[in-house]
């Protein structure tokens, strides 16, 4: 698959919640390529403006992928999910940048605010990105008003949309999301221990990222 994260970066995020969205994508990609050795991954942020951070072809290991998020900062800002949107679908899944032909097109994205900004052009970019048969799953945190996440995001809502109370919840998302997708089979296998496998693995790489930091000093 070719799966593209899109970030909320904005002002109301803060420092510490947008790390433990880095987080969850870095467990993501920990327990994705378990069992998906070909997968592609681009990754985009966005406040009042909007951010590449990686194309789909920027990285081809899970370790550059991992390193790569690690270097993404918040930038702070208005929200701004309509250009978010309008990237992702124009010039994230774009062959010149790395999506390929024939392979699914998964959009994550998570976000805790609705829209300030263009906002009546943030359903249409949506729908315009599922006309080209990219499926979008929303992640909504501590949200109040849950229109915007609920019209987004690909059909049937209850299994693309997952709304969560606090940043910590998402912890728990990545194998849902990944059932709720592959209902070819492809995930259903996953051991109870899917989770913590994944984060036993990040840890590892974690570390020995902190002995070669160490041992270059």
């Amino acid at each position: 698959m070719d799966l593209v994260f899109i970030l909320d970066s904005s002002t109301s995020m803060g420092y510490d919640n947008f790390n433990k969205m880095k987080a969850f994508v870095k467990r993501f990609l920990q327990a994705a390529y378990t069992v998906c050795w070909e997968m592609r991954v681009g990754l985009m942020s966005y406040s009042t403006r909007v951010t590449i951070e990686f194309h789909l072809n920027t990285y081809h290991t899970k370790t550059e992928l991992i390193d790569a998020v690690d270097r993404i900062h918040w930038t702070y800002g208005s929200t701004n999910t309509a250009d978010a949107l309008k990237t992702m679908h124009e010039e994230m899944f774009s062959e010149p940048n790395g999506d390929r032909p024939g392979v699914r097109n998964i959009c994550i994205f998570i976000t805790d605010g609705v829209s300030n900004i263009k906002h009546d052009r943030t359903i249409p970019e949506a729908e315009k990105a599922r006309e080209k048969g990219i499926h979008i799953f929303a992640i909504g945190i501590a949200l109040k008003d849950l229109w915007e996440v609920n019209d987004f995001e690909s059909q049937p809502g209850c299994l693309n949309a997952f709304v969560v109370d606090v940043f910590d919840d998402l912890e728990d998302l990545d194998k849902k999301i990944f059932k709720s997708y592959c209902s070819d089979g492809l995930f259903d296998d996953l051991p109870d221990s899917f989770d913590t496998q994944a984060n036993e693995q990040l840890k590892k790489l974690e570390m020995e990222n902190t002995m070669q930091v160490i041992s270059n000093e």
